[in-house]
């Protein structure tokens, strides 16, 4: 076979070639067209930004008949850019606009850039554009032989490189929140990249797995924190994260303080635990930002040990199902959590639904000591009920949008009721008050027979019945909002 190396052809060239059928492709062995719109608007705009094209590989067949010789060319490698180019020729697609934010999200150094090009036609633009689109320079490989296995093998072994996983590709995106997960996730080849030794040191999988753990985690952080629902971290939305977030803020305090809960949960479990699976780490570092809310310090002497006892019980209840065996102390664990290990992990539903459960359990194994035991409820056993009942109310079915525990009035049919009635409520609670409580007062401390003294303060319990938030044992018990009167 031999080889020569073409370094004068330009785009304007493949654009002729394609028109005048120089170029064919041989679909014996070719995949069909493949790239999508984005991916075709994308190598457009690269070639416009003067970034370098990948090399073409053409074979160049030569066939005669009847004294006339007819020599074309058949793509080896380059399909899919040819097409992209030819079709935009056509007219076929717009480019894109870096400042549009409908679409495809560039960080700020894209979007400051000039973009005269972008959202325009290949018709619509300026003839200097047009210019400098087709003497566009680009190398082509134009191999000849007369043995089509030969070519068939270049072919195989140009396609055979290692494929890269979406995490590699993610990682060599622009933007900010590309940064983060490689600070934090690390990458052993780059020192700046240290990783934090929660996911160094204690995550199973590829540093690639670990990368993309990172960036499930942090998603299911955030969405937590700032909207109170657990989102899907399947590739799709992963990818979106990342072009939403091109502007992110590292610096920011929900940045900070997830570092701080990895730090927090490497503390508890080094050297004491082995290779966490991911599912574990995802609900412990959930489970760690509700305890640190709400309980004193102590849990985390405790948390490896407990951690250690529910993935037991978790084997132990999938060893008991596989032998079709019921009886196992632990079965619950089953059907409440291991289960949905194995069955659409990656969607919301199914986190929250394994969240809830995990921190009831992982709550009655540490059995942690709250800052506040007067509240009726912490910020924790909240988040359970809320969760295990799939943000509804048990009272009324209304779904909730806004929580009690987010600091919100939850908007349910009760709440609601009262906040319409809220003036004639409040008149109400006023008037039995004044003109009861403190006349029974009075009567108690022997006021009206001149023989006590009337008390300064009088407590007064304001009981809400049918509340979303109500105890896991009972069927309707009350909450309690203590107030003082002065």
């Amino acid at each position: 076979m031999h080889v020569e190396v073409i370094t004068d052809l330009t785009v304007g060239d493949l654009i002729d070639f394609k028109q005048k059928k120089i170029l064919t492709v041989n679909h014996e062995y070719q995949r069909g067209l493949r790239w999508t719109d984005l991916q075709k608007r994308m190598f457009l705009d690269s070639i416009f930004r003067d970034y370098s094209i990948p090399a073409f590989y053409f074979h160049e067949i030569k066939e005669s008949a009847a004294a006339i010789t007819n020599t074309f060319l058949q793509i080896v490698d380059g399909q899919q850019r040819v097409d992209a180019i030819y079709t935009y020729s056509e007219n076929a697609f717009q480019l894109i606009d870096p400042s549009d934010t409908s679409g495809f999200r560039f960080p700020n150094f894209v979007k400051d850039r000039p973009c005269p090009w972008a959202g325009r036609r290949y018709e619509e633009l300026q003839d200097n554009l047009k210019r400098k689109l087709k003497e566009t320079k680009i190398v082509a490989y134009k191999l000849t032989t007369d043995d089509e296995n030969e070519i068939r093998d270049l072919f195989i072994r140009l396609q055979g490189g290692t494929a890269l996983t979406p995490q590699d590709k993610r990682d060599s995106w622009p933007g900010n929140f590309t940064e983060f997960v490689l600070r934090v996730g690390g990458k052993s080849q780059v020192p700046k990249w240290y990783g934090l030794p929660l996911f160094r040191e204690l995550v199973k999988g590829n540093e690639s797995r670990r990368r993309q753990l990172v960036a499930q985690v942090f998603m299911l952080f955030n969405s937590v924190r700032r909207n109170k629902a657990f989102c899907d971290i399947k590739s799709a939305n992963i990818d979106e994260f990342y072009h939403a977030n091109v502007d992110f803020d590292d610096s920011s305090a929900d940045a900070k303080r997830f570092e701080k809960i990895c730090q927090t949960l490497y503390d508890a479990l080094a050297g004491k635990q082995k290779k966490i699976v991911g599912h574990h780490l995802i609900h412990s570092i959930l489970l760690c930002d509700w305890l640190e809310t709400d309980y004193a310090k102590g849990w985390e002497q405790r948390l490896a040990s407990c951690l250690h006892d529910f993935e037991r019980r978790c084997t132990e209840a999938s060893k008991s199902m596989k032998k079709g065996d019921q009886s196992s102390e632990f079965i619950r664990y089953w059907p409440s959590y291991a289960q949905w290990t194995q069955t659409q992990a990656d969607q919301g539903r199914t986190i929250q639904r394994r969240q809830a459960f995990f921190a009831a359990e992982m709550c009655s194994l540490l059995n942690p000591k709250r800052l506040d035991d007067r509240r009726g409820f912490s910020n924790l056993e909240r988040q359970v009920v809320f969760f295990r009942d799939g943000q509804q109310c048990q009272r009324c079915e209304w779904k909730a949008k806004r929580t009690l525990f987010s600091g919100t009035t939850a908007k349910c049919t009760i709440f609601s009721r009262l906040q319409k009635e809220g003036r004639l409520y409040r008149r109400m609670v006023r008037w039995y008050i004044v003109t009861v409580i403190r006349r029974r007062n009075r009567t108690w401390n022997g006021s009206e027979s001149g023989g006590g003294r009337e008390s300064n303060k009088v407590e007064v319990d304001l009981v809400v019945r049918g509340s979303c938030l109500r105890k896991e044992q009972t069927s309707d018990s009350t909450i309690r909002k203590r107030r003082t009167l002065g």
